[in-house]
């Protein structure tokens, strides 16, 4: 039992490492509280907002832009504007310039008076400092009535999808239809023991809002590259996800955070070792009694001897032979 109890110890131990790296590095991406050093949680409209200012940081009267994902997740898949339309799953990567949106690239494919709201209406975009906040809507409004989640924005958007709440369009131009591979595959953890859980990942969930191509070529994300084969991503640990590589790439920035274990981490836990069982001692000739006694001489004792005792024939009771006399000494 010291043995799996130490074991004990070191799985708690190595928890609450992960979890103060994941508090730390990962919280929700909010502002650094001075007082302990953690990051914030960011309220639920907050959440995937991301900071876009590769061409304003030079230019002190234009505001870096705010991109809020969940409105336009609403209505469109992952795949409409991060493949499509070419945006980088990592903010900044893109040289999106005003230019470019105006001749119908990035966002001026949708942002054209048509589709959506124009690019002349600048502050609903270049809103970087307003109080007012990220959007002029309320996510509590705008989403109610999609399954509620614990975490990032409060909705569980592949229950959303699959419920028909959301339409997740395969296009900006809303034509195409996205293929989902139904196939999930067991990753397991046993680079440190114990262990946590090992991980489902779900093809299906993440093939429903983006292709193949976004994970497994880098054509759009280097960061964002898996070997296409099972057991072939040996360098994937959990603090290179905490810092934005593999699964980090989207997870804790715009999909559900990483607070969220064990929705990935939902296989059946290992079990415990047990504790190793005490060995009966063997029975043996001789055995000794409650009273202390073996139990070969108790049985000789019952029996008697014939030098000893009467023998019974017929009946009658003999004398028992007399010991033979020793031989007389030569004089």
């Amino acid at each position: 039992m010291k043995g799996f109890n130490k074991k004990v110890l070191v799985f708690a131990g190595v928890a609450v490492i992960a979890g103060a790296a994941v508090c730390a590095l990962a919280f929700a991406q909010g502002d650094v509280s001075a007082g302990t050093g953690f990051k914030k949680l960011k309220p639920a409209g907050a959440y995937g907002a991301t900071v876009i200012d590769r061409n304003t940081k030079e230019h002190k009267s234009v505001k870096p832009v705010i991109f809020p994902h969940w409105p336009h997740r609403v209505t469109y898949s992952c795949k409409a504007c991060h493949t499509d339309l070419g945006f980088a799953f990592s903010a900044n990567s893109a040289d999106i310039k005003h230019s470019a949106l105006e001749a119908g690239k990035y966002c001026g494919k949708c942002h054209n008076n048509k589709t959506s709201f124009g690019l002349s209406e600048c502050d609903r975009c270049h809103l970087h400092g307003v109080k007012a906040g990220v959007t002029s809507k309320k996510i509590e409004d705008a989403l109610a009535g999609l399954p509620p989640d614990d975490f990032g924005n409060k909705v569980n958007w592949v229950s959303a999808l699959r419920d028909g709440k959301i339409k997740a369009v395969a296009t900006p131009d809303g034509t195409g239809e996205l293929s989902p591979l139904d196939l999930d595959v067991e990753m397991a953890v046993t680079k440190f023991s114990p262990h946590p859980p090992d991980v489902l990942f779900p093809h299906k969930a993440h093939t429903e809002q983006l292709d193949c191509t976004a994970c497994h070529t880098g054509a759009v994300d280097p960061s964002g590259v898996f070997i296409p084969q099972k057991g072939a991503n040996t360098g994937m640990n959990m603090m290179k996800i905490i810092s934005g590589q593999y699964c980090g790439t989207c997870h804790g920035k715009v999909s559900f955070p990483l607070e969220d274990c064990f929705r990935c981490h939902s296989m059946p836990p290992p079990k415990p070792p047990e504790p190793p069982k005490k060995e009966e001692p063997k029975k043996e000739d001789g055995k000794t009694d409650k009273d202390g006694i073996k139990k070969d001489e108790a049985d000789k004792d019952k029996a008697g001897s014939p030098a000893k005792d009467a023998v019974k024939q017929d009946g009658a009771v003999k004398d028992a032979p007399k010991p033979s006399a020793p031989p007389e000494q030569k004089k």
